[in-house]
């Protein structure tokens, strides 16, 4: 019954950022707490948008998103994305070039390692 309310939600947040992205890829595991997606490719175009960065996202893939909702305690606890290792290939834009053709940046962030932060300083609630 709750998952009925919470799938739409977390869909709301999480499709802007995913390509082909369906209901039922969050619905099949979610009524365990935890949804697993893996190799998810990004929509580039919202990242410019929302980022406003002097780059061009040639390229952007997930490896791992984990959604934790905990059922139990909605009301106390928060909903928790987490991503672990996100890959994006970016160019500089053509008016920020000045003579770096052929220059790249790749990113690569990695779930951190160790308990530098607590799931509520890590989280935001949705």
């Amino acid at each position: 019954m709750l998952e009925s309310y919470v799938t739409p939600l977390l869909m709301t947040y999480v499709n802007k950022y995913i390509k082909n992205l369906k209901p039922s890829d969050l619905q099949l595991s979610l009524w365990g707490g935890d949804v697993v997606l893996s190799k998810l490719e990004l929509k580039l175009d919202v990242l410019e948008q929302e980022l406003k960065l002097p780059f061009t996202f040639l390229s952007g893939h997930i490896h791992e998103l984990r959604i934790h909702v905990p059922w139990t305690k909605l009301g106390s606890e928060a909903v928790v994305i987490t991503i672990n290792t996100m890959e994006c290939i970016l160019k500089l834009k053509d008016e920020a070039q000045v003579s770096t053709a052929g220059f790249y940046i790749y990113i690569y962030i990695q779930e951190p390692t160790g308990d530098q932060c607590t799931a509520d300083e890590c989280s935001t609630p949705i």
